[in-house]
């Protein structure tokens, strides 16, 4: 049974993030051959060059956002296998009150009395 979850799991992540490679792929075809076509339309060079950096640009931007969700997913998962709450806020443990300690409140007494001037 525990081989069987273990296998769904890894399928399922496969198939969440296989296509990473397809992707970048695509998209640095797609820039270049629209560049290529746009440069039989114009008459120019360089357009090619341009829609190919197009496309690595947009295939790593899309690589770079599913290796920071797959960072999630693990750090997610790992902390379901600690018994954490993986969807609580991080920050709910370390949250602490402010409370103002006596200097504060001294500090406010005495900026709310205005100074006594000396007349002579």
């Amino acid at each position: 049974m525990a081989g069987t979850l273990l296998q769904s799991k890894g399928m399922k992540s496969f198939g969440r993030y296989g296509a990473v490679g397809f992707e970048l792929l695509a998209s640095i075809a797609v820039g270049y051959y629209l560049g290529h076509w746009l440069d039989g339309k114009f008459g120019t060079r360089w357009i090619a060059f341009v829609g190919f950096l197009v496309g690595c640009y947009a295939g790593f931007s899309a690589l770079f956002r599913t290796a920071k969700q797959m960072q999630r997913d693990i750090e997610r998962e790992e902390k379901l296998e600690r018994g954490e709450d993986p969807w609580g806020d991080e920050d709910d443990a370390n949250d602490v009150v402010d409370e103002p300690s006596d200097d504060a409140t001294e500090t406010r007494a005495t900026e709310a009395t205005p100074e006594k001037s000396e007349e002579p």
